[in-house]
């Protein structure tokens, strides 16, 4: 049996803290998918090895200066880079924290105690991890001008052969229904910026009517084909692009992510099946792939552009603490000891994302994206029995993903951290927010973010979390 005996972390900067705990835990994630398929049993799994073990602690300190030993702690946990975990009872490991960091003074129930509860997940030391943070944002940008030569390529090719007017009438029809999705659940996005959607809006009209006048109905000419090609290749590059557009700009990444997994799940549902139709269905599914695509990479892209860049800006954010008379004295304000001037960052609405934790959940959701439009496809190639030639599409969707989903995860430690605190006093909004921020121009945000109810906008009672933003000094 193990030894138990009291945690300890060690700082990047070398500083150690020992802490006693509650109950431990800990959490491997397996790197697996699970595929099923109509009309069959059972399932086809996928192992792609072990993934990321974390370790949720509540970290307990006790004594007159338990306050003191928090606040110091919590300091640490924000430094960049990777720390040391002597965890009680699993062994020791390179970690760095994850998550939100939650604080909570007991200063009735159980005097001199603080606790604070962090994951910790185990990071990779090692010179493979160099070349994967080499990924950079124009790079991304590049990958999908790439992606989208060959997704289009690959379109038109697949549908510009079709002679029967019946399967010409379904491929038209699908499409514009597809178009019209896209506009659907895009518009309100590209509509947040008024120089760009009159751009937006022209594209989208013209894709309607370029896929009208994608075949020449009745007299054939020798060069029907290859004429077919251009305009199939014209209506698939207006297709991506007003998937591309509403990606770019500078919305909240969860607004974006909200509008384009509403858009995937809608093309998906929208794909029907006629049994007695091999062929309508195959070039049906030539429409779907493409607006699934498109839609997959564009949030990708724009998702890690965007993360890259509210990285780089000067202090991550609009709004910047500029406070400089607070004293540091903890019994007087539920801001941890010596936390004044330590350069507390507000979330801004406008850059990317807001925080590290919203970071990691973008680069986790366009990930499944990517592995729900896989499913699809192998469910209705398996189903109606034909072969999805566009091999090449894929893999640069694959690697525009993951790809992304890297540059995200690297970014991501240059964006504020989300802490959490318990009141310990009734408190005014107003008065707490510039005693956070130094300023109460991120008012706003501040009670958006924390979602406070009328009641509590006039006054919050004692006993309530409240979160912010903070970025190591």
């Amino acid at each position: 049996m193990a030894t138990i005996k009291d945690g300890k972390y060690t700082a990047p900067s070398g500083g150690e803290h020992i802490f006693s705990y509650g109950d431990v835990s800990r959490e491997t994630e397996l790197k697996t998918g699970v595929y099923t398929y109509p009309m069959r049993d059972g399932a086809r799994v996928q192992h792609q090895g072990k993934g990321a073990t974390t370790f949720p602690l509540t970290c307990i300190f006790h004594g007159a200066d338990c306050m003191e030993q928090a606040s110091a702690f919590e300091d640490a946990l924000i430094e960049r880079d990777t720390g040391e975990l002597q965890h009680p009872i699993y062994g020791t490991f390179k970690v760095k924290p994850t998550g939100n960091i939650v604080r909570d003074d007991k200063l009735v129930t159980s005097a001199n105690q603080s606790t604070v509860t962090v994951t910790f997940t185990e990071s990779i030391e090692n010179d493979d991890e160099n070349t994967m943070n080499e990924v950079a944002a124009d790079t991304i940008a590049e990958n999908h001008e790439a992606f989208e030569d060959i997704t289009a390529e690959d379109f038109a090719e697949s549908i510009a052969a079709i002679e029967s007017v019946s399967e010409q009438l379904a491929i038209e029809a699908a499409l514009e229904a597809q178009t019209q999705s896209m506009i659907d659940n895009l518009q309100p996005i590209a509509s947040s910026d008024k120089k760009s959607f009159a751009d937006w809006l022209a594209s989208a009209n013209e894709l309607k009517d370029s896929i009208k006048k994608m075949y020449d109905k009745g007299i054939k000419t020798a060069r029907s084909v290859e004429n077919t090609y251009v305009k199939a290749l014209n209506v698939a590059r207006l297709t991506l692009r007003i998937a591309k557009l509403p990606a770019r700009l500078s919305v909240n990444l969860s607004q974006k992510l909200q509008g384009y997994a509403g858009l995937t799940a809608v093309l998906i549902n929208q794909f029907r099946n006629d049994p007695f139709e091999i062929k309508k269905i195959k070039n049906a599914y030539s429409s779907a792939v493409l607006g699934l695509s498109g839609a997959v990479a564009s949030i990708a892209s724009g998702a890690a552009i965007s993360t890259a860049q509210a990285a780089a800006s000067p202090g991550n954010s609009s709004v910047t603490n500029t406070r400089a008379s607070a004293s540091g004295d903890s019994s007087d304000s539920d801001i941890p000891a010596g936390a004044s001037g330590a350069g507390y960052t507000a979330a801004t609405s406008n850059s990317g994302t807001a925080s590290r934790e919203e970071a990691v959940e973008t680069a986790s959701a366009i990930i499944g994206m990517l592995e729900d439009m896989t499913a699809f496809g192998d469910s209705k190639t398996s189903q109606n029995a034909f072969v999805d030639a566009n091999a090449a599409s894929y893999m640069a969707l694959n690697m525009l993903v993951y790809q992304s989903a890297q540059l995200i995860m690297n970014a991501s430690f240059a964006l504020p951290m989300q802490r959490t605190f318990t009141t310990d006093r009734d408190r005014q909004v107003i008065e707490l927010c510039a005693e956070l921020y130094g300023t109460v121009d991120c008012l706003d945000e501040f009670i958006v973010s924390n979602n406070f109810n009328i009641d509590e906008i006039e006054l919050l009672p004692m006993g309530t979390k409240v979160t912010h933003y903070v970025q190591s000094a």
